[in-house]
């Protein structure tokens, strides 16, 4: 699983970019918007994942591999609610992953 970063804009704040975590999981870019900690701090894992299945995104250069959303992302798919209009472009998921914090 490759770490990395996606750009994205809010539809509500369209000219605000946001940085949001990712992984590559099967060959697709998943967003994690959110991550939970273990008690001690050494492990997390993401609360969900919002797989980009077909939305355009670009490749940006960067120390990390990067990407930014081509379109505003409504700020209700970061909570887990996929409109309509996205239905089949994104889908959320909960996956059981832990990863290691670096430190």
């Amino acid at each position: 699983m490759d770490s990395l970063i996606v750009n994205l804009r809010s539809d509500e704040q369209p000219d605000v970019s946001i940085q949001c975590d990712a992984i590559r999981m099967d060959g697709v870019i998943c967003l994690v918007p959110e991550w939970v900690y273990s008690p001690d701090g050494l492990d997390r894992s993401p609360a969900r994942l919002i797989r980009l299945l077909d939305l355009p995104m670009e490749r940006v250069a960067g120390y990390r591999e990067s990407y930014a959303l081509q379109r505003p992302l409504p700020r209700a798919v970061l909570a887990g609610q996929v409109p309509v209009e996205l239905d089949g472009k994104i889908e959320v998921v909960f996956v059981p992953l832990r990863f290691r914090v670096n430190g």
